[in-house]
């Protein structure tokens, strides 16, 4: 299964270290589905755009700016594609089904950014042991399907190319979510 992501990146340095693009940030807990004391968990989209459309979706106007990493001065806004194992068993939270085989009452228990109660969900599915990750709609459109896995066994990178504002995946996913570019 391909899957995209973006990310600060510096071109040369290894995957895994700062700036690299299988590199997970330490401190995660912000995230909806984050449970750093169970797991590091990495988030990406099934399309480029809509790894971008996720990123950047929170800004009303889009221009080159935004494609800056402020810590760094060497370090672009990249767009990476990912390979994960197509044996990948990952929980479809906008599946009925599968929600209710979760125990998940309300279709909002999801859809809502409780994070108190899609982190409890995501440490749950974890534990079971059943799962690698889980899918869901984005926020910013729903035919946007996002994916988060807390393995790291089997991922690559199979390519990363530094954003710009001309990008056929960024004003894709300008358009997908009506946002200005300027």
């Amino acid at each position: 299964m391909l899957l995209y992501r973006v990310h600060p990146w510096v071109d040369g340095v290894d995957p895994a270290a700062p700036y690299g693009p299988l590199y997970v940030p330490p401190g995660q807990g912000a995230g909806r589905w984050d449970n750093p004391d169970l797991y590091s968990m990495r988030y990406f989209s099934t399309t480029p755009d809509g790894a971008i459309a996720e990123t950047f979706g929170h800004l009303s106007a889009w221009s080159s700016e935004m494609l800056l990493v402020p810590s760094n001065d060497e370090a672009v806004r990249a767009l990476s594609c990912y390979e994960i194992p197509d044996s990948a068993r990952l929980a479809d939270l906008a599946d009925p089904e599968t929600l209710r085989a979760l125990g998940v009452r309300r279709i909002t228990d999801v859809i809502e950014r409780h994070k108190r109660r899609t982190q409890r969900l995501a440490a749950t599915l974890f534990d079971e042991g059943s799962f690698d990750g889980i899918s869901w709609w984005s926020y910013y459109h729903p035919t946007i399907t996002l994916v988060a896995t807390w393995g790291s066994d089997g991922i690559t990178c199979n390519r990363t190319d530094p954003l710009s504002i001309d990008a056929p995946e960024l004003q894709d996913a300008a358009r997908l979510i009506v946002r200005e570019v300027r």
